[in-house]
Parts: structure tokens; sequence; C-alpha cells
């Protein structure tokens, strides 16, 4: 059911969780976002990125 879609849900619950934290300002019991919240959204950003190159196959491509 979720075949290859596990990786982008967790990239946007990261995304979600620092929108709500550092965006709205909402404190979610059990997340703590630092002040280096640009890098976790850059990690969940490349997450996601990272994903799509497997997928693609373009491992396979360069090797």
């Amino acid at each position: 059911m979720l075949e290859g879609k596990k990786t982008y849900i967790v990239a946007g619950m990261i995304l979600l969780s620092v929108l709500v934290e550092r965006g709205l300002g909402i404190d979610v019991p059990g997340i703590e976002v630092a002040d280096n919240w640009a890098l976790v959204v850059m990690n969940a950003l490349g997450l996601g990125s990272l994903r799509k190159g497997i997928a693609s196959g373009l491992l396979a491509r360069i090797g």
C-alpha cells in the first residue's frame, strides 16, 4: 500500500514538525527543534531527494 512512499511521509512529517514548532510557535510534545532548524529542513529535503534518486535508478547509471 505504501510501497516507495514511506520515506516521503517521514520527510513530510519532519517538515511539518519544524513548521509547527518554529513557524506557528506551537510546542509539540516529544519534538525538540533547536536553533538550527534550517539544518533540519535541509536534512528532510535531502532525504526526499535521495529517495527520488534511488527510485529513478540514478545509482545504477553512475556505477
